[in-house]
């Protein structure tokens, strides 16, 4: 770590723990780091005794974070991006209970018929299990990809707020999103040039600007995410955009060029130009790093901590953990504690589509 990074840190003690690390990217709007061959023609010749059940991982990771941030304030609110399928109980879980349960009793898993068997034996679908709705009960929104343009038959359950993020074709496409977002009373943020999503607040279009205050995501209507700092010199260009704009809802990252916001500056950030509060949402991916972490060893490298699993798929400098690893959970919670500490108002969670890789390399049939 060089000189001025340890003396930032040293400045701020107890306080933020993050530094610098590139834009990580969005699951379903960056591609980085594919599957390899060796990946997509995984072949396992020793199944293994146990597999664990990632889908629950993800969300006992989620709950963790969520239980100590509205233990601390509990007009803090989380908003997960993507992991549907965390949403629910599905069949992979079901086939999953089987699997492990045929291994321990010594079942040959070489051979196939038995998940058949539990094929035939389990429910086909079920919307709510145990693990889910405790897991829907710690958080506050879900952010989907492509909701309104592309006129998915998804529908997120009525106790969550629901947030799109959309990649429109055209012109048409965009407002007939924005219509089908009030009609539905979502939040939406919606875009046709990928290159400027995500960057300058100046290039976002404002939709269903809102002059009353807003202190939590139901009473908002309209939010942008701000999550590729780049193209501000420092955060000082950044702070100044925000005040001067009178987005509902704005989602960033808790730190600019490696330098993190103070509490006094975070809660700067809460009133519109008009005057009236806003919420501040901090962007947290809770399953990848990067060498630029203060945390990271020199020695570290992929697969040694055995934790450290592959690239990122949506980073091209990022590395997908294994993040029920206890030592990446005592990670996480740090960072957590730091933006929970400078007052943000949430955290928008991403990278929790990653437990679709684990899933790939430990196939049940």
């Amino acid at each position: 770590m060089s000189s001025l990074r340890k003396l930032i840190f040293l400045l701020i003690p107890g306080v933020f723990f993050l530094c610098s690390q590139a834009w990580a990217g969005l699951s379903g709007f960056t591609s980085a780091n594919p599957y390899t061959r060796e990946e997509e023609i995984l072949k396992i010749d020793t199944p293994p005794v146990n597999i664990p059940n990632y889908r629950q991982e993800m969300r006992d990771n989620v709950t963790m974070l969520s239980d100590y941030a509205k233990g601390r304030n509990p007009d803090f609110e989380i908003i997960v991006h993507e992991g549907r399928e965390l949403l629910k109980k599905g069949l992979w879980e079901y086939h999953l209970q089987g699997y492990n349960e045929a291994r321990r009793l010594g079942y040959d898993a070489k051979d196939p018929t038995f998940l058949a068997r539990i094929k035939d034996l389990s429910p086909e679908f079920q919307t709510i299990g145990t693990g889910a709705r405790a897991y829907m009960k710690k958080i506050d929104a879900v952010a989907l990809n492509n909701y309104f343009c592309s006129r998915q038959d998804f529908t997120p359950p009525n106790s969550l707020k629901l947030i799109s993020i959309d990649k429109c074709p055209d012109e048409d496409a965009f407002d007939e999103a924005i219509q089908d977002s009030v009609g539905r009373s979502a939040l939406l943020y919606v875009f046709t040039s990928p290159q400027y999503a995500f960057k300058n607040i100046r290039s976002q279009i404002i939709i269903n600007e809102n002059a009353k205050n807003v202190f939590s995501l139901d009473q908002a209507q309209n939010i942008v995410f701000l999550l590729d700092t780049s193209e501000y010199p420092d955060k000082f260009a950044l702070i100044e955009d925000i005040r001067n704009a009178n987005y509902d809802i704005v989602v960033l990252p808790a730190f600019v060029n490696g330098v993190p916001f103070t509490k006094e500056e975070v809660n700067s950030l809460k009133f519109k130009k008009n005057g009236t509060r806003r919420r501040v949402i901090a962007a947290f991916n809770i399953s990848e790093t990067d060498d630029g972490q203060y945390y990271w060893q020199p020695e570290w490298r992929i697969g040694s901590p055995e934790w450290l699993k592959r690239l990122s798929f949506v980073d091209k400098d990022g590395i997908l953990v294994e993040y029920w690893a206890p030592e990446w959970k005592n990670i996480i919670s740090k960072y957590f504690k730091g933006i929970v500490d400078l007052d943000f108002d949430g955290a928008f969670l991403t990278g929790l589509e990653n437990y679709r890789y684990f899933e790939q390399q430990t196939p049940l049939e």
